[in-house]
Order: C-alpha cells, then structure tokens, then sequence
C-alpha cells in the first residue's frame, strides 16, 4: 500500500507541474529570440522546404517590455502592423532561406511543426538593419507571429527551352514566344487571369518563382495590377498556354530599383496561364 500510494504521488507531481510549466523564451546564438505558443505535431520544417504559414506582425516600439504579449487587441500597436494574413484570409508560401518574406523570420520558422504557433522577435541587424525598408524606419526590432500551416518539399523551376527564332516583337518592345497554345478562352483586357510564372533576369539569375512557392497569383488585365509587359503580353494567350515575356525596363520596372532587380533590368519571365474568368 506505501508503494502504491509513493507511485501516486510521483505521477501527481509530473502532472500538476507538467501543467504548471510555461513556454520558455529561446534566444539563438544570431540574437534572434522566439516563444512556441502552441506546438504542432505534424512536419519539422528545414531550410530550403516550401512552407505555408498565416502571420501578423508590428514594428517594436524602443521603450516595449510586453515582446511575448498578444499585441492583436492592443490598439496602441494598430499603428506599427506589418500586416495580418488571416484578416486577408490569404495565407503566405516561400521557401524557408530564400529570403522571400519578412527579413530575419526564416531562422526563427527552422524547427517549427505543422499545426504550431511561434512569437518571433528580430532584431534589427537580422531584418531590415541601418537602411530601413518601406515604411519599416532603420534599426527597427520586428514582431512576427507565424502559424505553420504546411511543410513540403521544395520544388525548383527550370528555365525552359525556346526557339530563338519563335520570338516577335511588338511596337512597344515586348518580346513574346508562345511555347504552346491552349485551346482555352483569351485573357482579353478586363478579364481575370491566374498565371504561374517564373521570373530571370537576363544573365538567367532567378529572382521569383510562383511555381516554387506553389502559389499562382490572380489579377485582372488590363488594370495595371501587373507590369506593362504583362498586361499586354497575356492578351496574346489563351487559357493552358505557355509562354516566354522579354520585358525591356520601359515594361517592367524602370528605374526602380527592387531587393532582387537592379534598376533599368531586362527581365525575362517563362509563364503558364492557367485560368481566364
């Protein structure tokens, strides 16, 4: 009977202070600190894995003390959001490493499970450091809340192969080869079209893939949602088709100068139109 009432008690002390414990705070070796919120139990995101998460995110105000708090009711910290994908119902998909979503996060994401929730704070040398970005003011630390919600395995585009002889260009620069033709609707001006696309610039460095990120994007042509390049260059598929845009900077992004595109750049995209509505 003592026994018995000794392995009682020991399972009684695991449990209450099993319950008992709170998530600890892990900070890295970079500075990078998280907190798991809830734990997932399906696939251990790694580098270079395709993942697809929901976040919500806010600048760090210097004088914050509250870093692992839920700062979604806080109207005080309404200003300092960096955006909410659940709102959006829009969640995001990148491959861990590619540096393709906020600045800084990837680190903190490596050894999350699907199903999990983590509290990531970065410090500013990590995320967008002196410069700044956008609206994000130089030496910000930066809050992101990610929820996992798929892992998979990372797929990579190839440049395809076209006929140089294929391509016609048209009055205002364009270059387009259609590598093959569906049978399906046009994407005539004012319609919405999904596209997969892959885009190089032209010593074929890939700067963006919807197709590695498994993740097409929808817009109306004709519109400006898009690049001029692209607006006029999908009016000459039909839906199902495959084809190839050389976009001269007039057409694509000009002077602008983007993280991954120097200013005034040529850029090639190898593009499949998958649905005209």
């Amino acid at each position: 009977m003592q026994k018995l009432f000794l392995v009682i008690s020991v399972i009684l002390t695991v449990f209450i202070f099993g319950c008992d414990k709170k998530p600890e705070v892990v900070t890295l070796e970079s500075g990078l600190q998280f907190k798991d919120d809830s734990l997932g139990t399906g696939r251990e995101a790694k580098p270079d894995d395709l993942v697809a998460i929901h976040f919500k995110g806010w600048m760090i105000p210097k004088d914050s003390s509250d870093l692992f708090a839920d700062w979604s009711a806080d109207q005080s910290k309404q200003n300092l959001s960096l955006g909410d994908s659940k709102v959006r119902n829009q969640p995001v998909k990148y491959v861990l490493n590619s540096n393709s979503f906020i600045k800084g996060t990837d680190e903190g994401v490596v050894g999350m499970k699907t199903g999990g929730s983590r509290t990531i704070i970065i410090p500013s040398k990590l995320a967008y450091g002196e410069a700044g970005v956008g609206f994000i003011p130089p030496n910000t630390d930066l809050k992101v809340v990610v929820e996992l919600l798929e892992v998979k395995d990372k797929i990579v585009a190839e440049m395809w192969k076209v006929d140089p002889a294929s391509f016609k260009t048209t009055s205002s620069g364009l270059k387009y080869a259609i590598i093959s033709q569906g049978d399906g609707p046009s994407a005539d001006s004012g319609k919405v079209v999904t596209v997969h696309y892959t885009g190089y610039l032209e010593n074929n460095t890939k700067f963006d893939s919807s197709v590695e990120r498994d993740d097409p994007i929808s817009f109306v042509i004709g519109q400006g949602q898009v690049i001029p390049g692209w607006d006029e260059g999908l009016r000459y598929l039909k839906k199902g088709s495959k084809a190839r845009f050389i976009v001269p900077p007039q057409l694509g992004y000009g002077e602008m100068q983007l993280e991954k595109i120097p200013a005034n750049s040529t850029l090639i995209f190898d593009v499949e139109l998958l649905e005209v509505q």
